[in-house]
């Protein structure tokens, strides 16, 4: 697994499907994840996003898979080794903030800000 699948597996770990935010397919169904796919190299920090997705009439859902993924990077963040080394996500700060779908007033939207470091 290369670094780009590292970051990837890990949004795929909450039981919600995980899409680049550049390659969400057509027939994609909520409740989602979406992710940045920006790489760098060794000792570098990166700020990235991801996006929870879901439809519903209040923020129960979404706020519980936000609280889900929030134990897993805790506050020393979490290490997702892959083939040469290993990827390790931080909180961001603001680590979260609610938006609204201009289209759908029933989709529910959390932005996660996270940071991401390359150990090779």
């Amino acid at each position: 697994m290369n670094k780009d699948n590292a970051v990837h597996y890990f949004w795929n770990s909450f039981g919600w499907r995980a899409y680049d935010e550049t390659s969400i397919p057509d027939d994609a169904t909520l409740p989602y994840i979406t992710h940045e796919g920006a790489t760098d190299f060794f000792d570098r920090e990166v700020a990235q996003t991801a996006s929870l997705w879901c439809r519903s009439s209040d923020w129960t859902e979404i706020i519980a898979k936000r609280e889900e993924i929030e134990r897993a990077i805790t506050r020393g963040g979490i290490i997702v080794p892959y083939d040469n080394g290993a990827v390790w996500i931080r909180r961001g700060n603001p680590w979260s903030r609610r938006m609204s779908d201009a289209t759908d007033d029933m989709i529910r939207r959390i932005v996660l800000n996270y940071y991401v470091e390359y150990i090779e």
